[in-house]
């Protein structure tokens, strides 16, 4: 028997050993786990967000200021919302004026954050309190703030004094004007 006739069954025997390694290796270690195709959680892309525009705009029938819409749907996550205030400004006469319910209690008032307005410069809020949410708005701004929304139908209204006799009529809190409904879907 030559040299190289004695290696082939040796090759055999190495081979047989190395399979053999292999499946004793997995039965002792357990299966060996591939990870599957597509994003690990960690970088899964969050949920998008959605945007709302609203302004307040002057109507031209009665002269009054008006929500344009006053009643919208958005789906339920994060809600950009953004105000353009075509009204004057005005002066909210014992307000508060903290901002509740966003994100971080923040409102952008022309690219300016506030977590408190001053109340010589509001003219209008957009405040829901079954949403814990108060944002205000002085005439003559574009206010934008961010939110977390969740399924149902949620009364909102203006309470900065806006209307007629004495800043108390007619608008204020007349659903189409100064008073909507916000509805979260899934």
């Amino acid at each position: 028997m030559g040299v190289r006739s004695w290696f082939e069954p040796l090759g055999v025997v190495v081979a047989i050993a190395v399979i053999v390694g292999i499946s004793m290796g997995a039965v002792l270690l357990g299966p060996v786990l591939v990870p599957a195709s597509g994003p690990s959680p960690s970088s899964a892309a969050p949920p998008p967000t959605h945007y709302v525009n609203l302004s307040i705009v002057i109507n031209a029938t009665w002269g009054v200021p008006q929500y344009v819409p006053a009643n919208f749907s958005v789906p339920a996550g994060r809600v950009v919302i953004t105000i353009r205030d075509y009204d004057q400004p005005g002066t909210f006469v014992g307000c508060g004026c903290n901002v509740t319910g966003t994100v971080g209690a923040v409102e952008m008032i022309n690219g300016t954050a506030y977590h408190r307005v001053p109340s010589a410069n509001v003219a209008h809020t957009f405040s829901s309190p079954a949403l814990n949410l108060n944002v205000l708005s002085p005439g003559g701004s574009t206010v934008s703030f961010v939110t977390e929304l969740f399924p149902g139908t949620y009364p909102w209204w203006c309470m900065a004094p806006c209307g007629l006799d004495g800043m108390m009529g007619f608008p204020m809190g007349v659903p189409g004007f100064m008073a909507g409904t916000i509805t979260v879907t899934n």
